[in-house]
C-alpha cells in the first residue's frame, strides 16, 4: 500500500493556545482561574438557593461562571491535544494530569453553584426565568435543574471531584496510553513490519483477501497480550459506573447518558428497537457482496473488502480538494468555514507511533477555533473521515455565537453535521465516476460506512447494555465472557450472511468510546438516520433547506434535540421517523443490487 510520508502531511499548530508544555502562561492561567473561582465562591455561595439574588445578580453570576468554564477550556484542551499526538512523552502526560488536578481544585470552589441553582424554590425560579436578563441562560438553567434530583450534597460532590483523577479518569488515561503505544507485526510485501494500529487497520480495506486475513491475525495477536490489563480496566469502570448510578439514583446504566444528551429513554429505546428490527438490511447486503466478491462464507475481514482489485491511494491534497469542493457545491459559506483548517494548520494528520488512534474534532471554546486529529493513510475512506471531522468543525464554528455553557451540541446532534459532510462528499464522488462498476464500488463503500455508523453502533450499544447488566448481576467479568458477549452482540446484525471469526472476539479491547464515554455510540446511529432524512429534504428544497440547516447547527447546545428538530417538523419519539431512515438505506441497497444486476447483464462498462 502506497504511503504518504509524514513530511507531506499537516501537523497542527497549537501555539495560538500555548507555546508548549513548559509555557509559563499555563500556570499563570491556572492560578488566575483558581483565584477567580475562590472569589466567585465567596461572593455567591449560600445566596443562590435561598433566593437572595435578583435576576440581574444571577445574570452576573452566570456571566462569571461562563467565563470560568471558557477560560478552563484553553489549558484543558491544549494539554489533551498536545498529549494525543505523543502519549509516550512523559512531560505531556504530566501536563495532562496537572491540568486535570488543578481543574478539580478549581471545580471544588464552584460546585456549589449548580447545586444551588437546582435548589432555588420553584415559585422563585419561575419568576426569575421570565426575566429578560436571563434569556441567554434559560436553557442552561433548565438543564441544570433537570439534573438536581441526581445531585449529592456539596461535601460529597467535592470528594468525588477531588478523587476523580485517581479513579475513573486515571483508568481512562491508562487505557489511552496502552492502546496508543501498541504495535503490531505483519508481513507486508514479503517483509515483516512493525505497524501502528491505524496503519494496520488500513489493511482491512485491501483488495487481497490474504492481506486482510493477515491483518486480522496481527490485530488479534497484538491485542491479546494486553487483554488482562484492559479487562481489569473495563471491570473497574463498569463497577465505578454501578456505584455512581446507585448513589445518584439512576435506574438504568444508560440513563445518565440520556440525561446528558437531553433525550428521553423511550426515544432512544424506540430508535434502537427500529434499527435492530432492520438488521435484515445488513444480511441482505452481505449476501449481495458475497456474490460480487465470489466468496462463499464471508468472515469479519471481508466486511470492507473493496470490489475494485486495484489499490487506490488518495493524497492528502487531493482529499482536501475533494472535501472543500463538495462543501462548496452545497454552500460557498461551508467551504469558507472549512478552508482555514488547512491554511492555518488546525489539522494533525500523520500516522506515528504513540499517537492516539482514530480521528476527532475538538471544539475548544466559542472564541477559539476547533482542531482536527486524523491518522491519514491515503485510503478512500480517509477522505470520508476528513469530511466527517470537518463537518464537526463547521458545526463548532457556526455554534461560536453561543456562550460556553450552550456551545457544545449534545452528542446525537453533534453527529449531524459530521455525517452530513460525508454524504456531500459521497454525492460529489458519485457524480464524478464514469462507469457502472466504479459507481457500484462507491455505493457499496457508502453502504458499509452506513452500516458501521447505524447498525454496528447499535450493536455496540447493546453490547454495552449487556456488559453493564452482567457486571451488576454477577460481578467481575472474565476476558472470555466479554469476548463472548462481544461476538454475540456484533454477530446479530449479520445474521447468516457473514460469520465473525475467532480473531474478531478480541476487537472490543481497543474501542475507545466504550471506555471513555459509556453509551456514546448510539449518537452515531441517531445522527446518521437523522441526516438521511435531512439530506432527502435538501434534495427537495434546495437553498431554502440550506438556510434552515445552518440555523440548526448555529444553535449549538442551546436547545433540546426534540425542540430543535421539532421546529423542522421532525418527531424523534415516533418509530415511523426512524423507520423512514432505514427505508432510505433499503433504497440504497436496492440501487446497489440494480447496478450489480445491470453489470451481469451487460458486462463491465
Amino acid at each position: 500500500m502506497e504511503q504518504q510520508t509524514t513530511v507531506d502531511l499537516p501537523v497542527w499548530d497549537l501555539t495560538d493556545l500555548y507555546q508548549g508544555a513548559d509555557d509559563v502562561r499555563i500556570d499563570r492561567d491556572l492560578d488566575q482561574l483558581e483565584q477567580r473561582a475562590q472569589a466567585f465562591e465567596q461572593r455567591y455561595r449560600g445566596r443562590i438557593a435561598q433566593g437572595q439574588v435578583s435576576a440581574v445578580e444571577l445574570k452576573q453570576a452566570l456571566d462569571e461562571y461562563e467565563w470560568l468554564a471558557r477560560a478552563q477550556g484553553k489549558p484543558g484542551n491544549f494539554a489533551q491535544l498536545h498529549f494525543s499526538t505523543d502519549t509516550t512523552d512523559a512531560a505531556r502526560g504530566a501536563l495532562t494530569q496537572k491540568v486535570k488536578e488543578r481543574g478539580s481544585r478549581m471545580a471544588t470552589h464552584v460546585i456549589f453553584f449548580t447545586l444551588e441553582v437546582g435548589k432555588i424554590p420553584e415559585e422563585h425560579y419561575l419568576r426569575l426565568s421570565e426575566a429578560s436578563e436571563l434569556a441567554p441562560y434559560r436553557h442552561y438553567l433548565d438543564y441544570e435543574r433537570s439534573l438536581s434530583r441526581y445531585h449529592l450534597s456539596e461535601p460529597e460532590e467535592k470528594i468525588l471531584e477531588e478523587t476523580a483523577n485517581s479513579r475513573g479518569r486515571a483508568f481512562r488515561r491508562l487505557f489511552t496510553e496502552i492502546t496508543s503505544r501498541m504495535s503490531f507485526r505483519m508481513v507486508v510485501d514479503g517483509k515483516e513490519k512493525e505497524l501502528t494500529q491505524s496503519e494496520l487497520l488500513a489493511y482491512n480495506y485491501d483488495p487481497d483477501r490474504e492481506v486482510r486475513r493477515a491483518a486480522s491475525v496481527a490485530l488479534a495477536q497484538g491485542l491479546k497480550p494486553h487483554a488482562h490489563v484492559l479487562t481489569f480496566i473495563m471491570n473497574t469502570l463498569l463497577h465505578e459506573k454501578q456505584v455512581m448510578d446507585r448513589i445518584r439514583g439512576f435506574e438504568e446504566p444508560e440513563d445518565s447518558r440520556h440525561l446528558g444528551n437531553e433525550l428521553e429513554r423511550a426515544h432512544v429505546d424506540t430508535m434502537v428497537r427500529v434499527v435492530a428490527d432492520n438488521f435484515d438490511l445488513v444480511t441482505d447486503y452481505y449476501r449481495l457482496k458475497a456474490r460480487l466478491l465470489g466468496i462463499e462464507g464471508l468472515t469479519h475481514y471481508d466486511r470492507y473488502a473493496p470490489l475494485e482489485k486495484e489499490r487506490v491511494f488518495i493524497s492528502f491534497d487531493q482529499a482536501r480538494d475533494i472535501v472543500v469542493q463538495a462543501f462548496g457545491d452545497f454552500s460557498p459559506r461551508m467551504a469558507e468555514l472549512t478552508r482555514p483548517f488547512f491554511s492555518e494548520r488546525w489539522i494533525d494528520a500523520p500516522v506515528k507511533a504513540g499517537k492516539r488512534g482514530g480521528a476527532f474534532c475538538a471544539g475548544v471554546t466559542p472564541d477559539h477555533h476547533p482542531y482536527v486529529l486524523l491518522n491519514y493513510t491515503g485510503k478512500p475512506r480517509d477522505v470520508m473521515t476528513l469530511a466527517h471531522e470537518l463537518g464537526h468543525g463547521v458545526h463548532d464554528r457556526l455554534a461560536a455565537k453561543q456562550h460556553m455553557l450552550d456551545y457544545h451540541p449534545v452528542l446525537p446532534m453533534a453527529e449531524t453535521a459530521s455525517t452530513f459532510g460525508e454524504l456531500l462528499v459521497f454525492e460529489k464522488l458519485n457524480e464524478s465516476l464514469d462507469s457502472r462498476q466504479k459507481r457500484l464500488g462507491l455505493r457499496c463503500e457508502k453502504l458499509e460506512d452506513t452500516f458501521a455508523t447505524v447498525f454496528r453502533q447499535v450493536a455496540m450499544y447493546r453490547f454495552e447494555q449487556r456488559i453493564h447488566r452482567e457486571r451488576r448481576s454477577q460481578g467481575e467479568l472474565t476476558t472470555e465472557q466479554l469476548n463472548a458477549l462481544w461476538q454475540q452482540s456484533m454477530q446479530e446484525m449479520f445474521g447468516d450472511s457473514l460469520t465473525l471469526g475467532e480473531d474478531h472476539q478480541w476487537t472490543w479491547l481497543y474501542i475507545p468510546h466504550i471506555v471513555q464515554t459509556p453509551f456514546y455510540v448510539y449518537a452515531y446511529a441517531f445522527g446518521e438516520l437523522l441526516v438521511l432524512s435531512l439530506f432527502a429534504r435538501y434534495k427537495q428544497e434546495g437553498q431554502a433547506f440550506i438556510d434552515k440547516y445552518f440555523h440548526l447547527l448555529a444553535a449549538g447546545g442551546s436547545r433540546r434535540p426534540a425542540e430543535l428538530l421539532g421546529g423542522l417538523g421532525i418527531d424523534i419519539s415516533r418509530a415511523e421517523f426512524w423507520q423512514g431512515g432505514c427505508d432510505l438505506i433499503r433504497q440504497n441497497i436496492r440501487e446497489a443490487q440494480e447496478l450489480a444486476a445491470a453489470g451481469q447483464g451487460k458486462g463491465t462498462e
